[in-house]
C-alpha cells in the first residue's frame, strides 16, 4: 500500500548499501593502526551511534581520541584501506545492496521522485551507484561535496528536496544524525535501528520496504 509521501529520500550507508565490511571495517582497521591494539567492532558501532558521527573520518578520529595525531593522517590511512592501492584491494568492493535493484525499481514506479542525501564524498557515492547500475534510478544525489554543512544539519536534505521539487518527503536513515537532520528540515523520518528515535522505527531494511510498498 502506497504511503502518503510524494518522494523518498534515502541515506546511503546502512540503508541502501551494507557497509559492515567496508566503512565499518575501515574505521576498525584504521583505529587498530593508530591504537596498536585490536579494536572491537562493538566500539565502532557505539561511536557511530553518537550524534555528529555521520562522517566516518570524524568517527574514526573520535574513536582514536588522540589529538597529537593529525586528522589528515587518520583520513589518509582510512582512505588507503577503503579504496585500496597497488598492494591491496580496497574494502569498497565488499559492499552489497541492502535493497535489491528490483525493489528499488518497484519503489520508483510507485513514488513520484526518489533521491539520496549521503555523507559520502561524491566519488564514493557514484562508484557504488555505477557498480550496481543504479545511477539513473535516483532523481537527485546529494553528497558531502554538495553542502557546506553535513548532517545533523538539515542542509543536505533541504538541497535534495529543492532539487527534486518536492515537499512531501520522508527521509530514511540509520543514525541519530539522520533523524535530527530530518526534524530540522521539517520532514518525517523512518529510522532503522535499535534506538527509540525517528517518526517511524523499524529494525530491518526489509520491514521498511514492506511498509513503503
Amino acid at each position: 500500500m502506497k504511503q502518503s509521501y510524494d518522494a523518498l529520500l534515502f541515506d546511503m550507508d546502512g540503508v541502501l548499501v551494507d557497509v559492515t565490511k567496508s566503512y565499518r571495517k575501515a574505521i576498525q582497521q584504521t583505529a587498530n593502526y593508530f591504537l596498536k591494539r585490536e579494536v572491537k567492532i562493538s566500539e565502532v558501532n557505539e561511536i557511530k551511534k553518537k550524534v555528529g558521527m555521520n562522517n566516518d573520518w570524524d568517527a574514526t578520529y573520535a574513536l582514536i581520541s588522540d589529538k597529537t595525531i593529525p586528522y589528515g593522517k587518520v583520513k589518509g590511512i582510512f582512505q588507503k584501506i577503503y579504496w585500496g592501492d597497488k598492494n591491496a584491494k580496497g574494502l569498497i568492493d565488499k559492499e552489497t545492496l541492502l535493497i535489491s535493484k528490483k525493489q528499488v525499481l518497484k519503489l520508483k514506479s510507485i513514488y513520484k521522485k526518489m533521491g539520496i542525501a549521503t555523507g559520502r564524498p561524491r566519488k564514493e557515492a557514484q562508484y557504488v551507484l555505477n557498480r550496481f547500475n543504479l545511477q539513473k534510478v535516483f532523481d537527485v544525489v546529494v553528497t558531502k561535496d554538495d553542502t557546506k554543512r553535513e548532517k545533523p544539519f538539515p542542509d543536505p536534505l533541504l538541497k535534495a528536496m529543492k532539487d527534486m521539487g518536492e515537499n512531501k518527503v520522508v527521509y530514511i536513515g540509520d543514525s541519530p544524525s539522520d533523524v535530527i537532520a530530518a526534524t530540522a528540515a521539517k520532514i518525517p523520518s523512518i529510522y532503522i535501528g535499535d534506538q527509540d528515535i525517528g517518526t517511524i522505527r523499524f529494525q530491518t531494511v526489509s520491514q521498511i520496504i514492506k511498509y513503503l510498498l
